[in-house]
């Protein structure tokens, strides 16, 4: 039986705000923006063993005061999740025509406003404070993440490049507001920087024959669009 199981675990939280700052950036979105000021102005021209300190610190602080608070918000979420990942499961099968691609997922609560996943361990990062519905479609959203690098990412190496295969991945999530409206009324949104392939992806998606013929046609435009961007 597959199942998500949700925990509160300071190091994977304080991986998820480190990561912000190395990365700066990613699908056209600032992380640092979403830095509490206090933070930005410590970290300032700091080295990056100086800036890890920075935030273990800070997250310390945080984590006495409200880890209850995250651990009843962990609790929670795992019970709605529960209740409904028998027809999510379900439905991302039928919608990729693929075997789930594991068994047991496990969620991490995140106090950053970021929620990065892992497909090679099944992880996935909840922002805390979400409400039921948001969060419901954010796990579909990386769990579709997760179906298409674990059948797609190798056998489409040689026709795609790494950052076009992120621009379709991410894109692609669009399909889930046409799918999974019986289980989230959350619309799932995407980057702006995406949001023209989207919609050319919601056409490609409602002529589909088959999940790989999308993923094919697709592939085909993701090509295309860039060299026109």
């Amino acid at each position: 039986m597959r199942s998500i199981a949700i925990k509160v675990n300071f190091e994977k939280d304080l991986w998820n705000w480190t990561q912000a700052i190395q990365k700066g950036q990613s699908h056209g979105i600032s992380w640092l923006r979403w830095m509490p000021k206090a933070v930005k102005e410590k970290i300032k021209g700091k080295e990056k063993k100086e800036v890890a300190e920075i935030l273990r610190l800070f997250l310390e602080e945080k984590y006495v005061t409200e880890e209850k608070l995250f651990t009843a918000y962990a609790e929670h979420l795992e019970t709605i999740l529960r209740q409904i990942s028998g027809r999510m499961f379900a439905l991302l099968e039928k919608t990729t025509e693929k075997p789930i691609c594991r068994n047991e997922f496990t969620g991490f609560i995140t106090t950053f406003p970021r929620g990065p996943y892992s497909t090679k361990s099944g992880y996935i990062w909840f922002i805390y404070g979400k409400n039921d519905e948001w969060q419901i479609k954010a796990c579909i959203h990386e769990l579709l993440h997760m179906q298409f690098e674990h059948y797609y990412k190798e056998k489409l190496r040689k026709q795609i490049n790494e950052e076009q295969f992120g621009f379709l991945r991410e894109s692609m999530t669009v399909i889930l507001n046409e799918e999974f409206q019986g289980i989230t009324r959350e619309i799932d949104k995407g980057y702006p920087i995406h949001q023209e392939f989207r919609k050319r992806l919601l056409v490609l998606w409602k002529q589909r024959q088959n999940f790989q013929e999308f993923v094919g046609n697709a592939v085909e435009e993701v090509g295309k669009f860039q060299q026109s961007i």
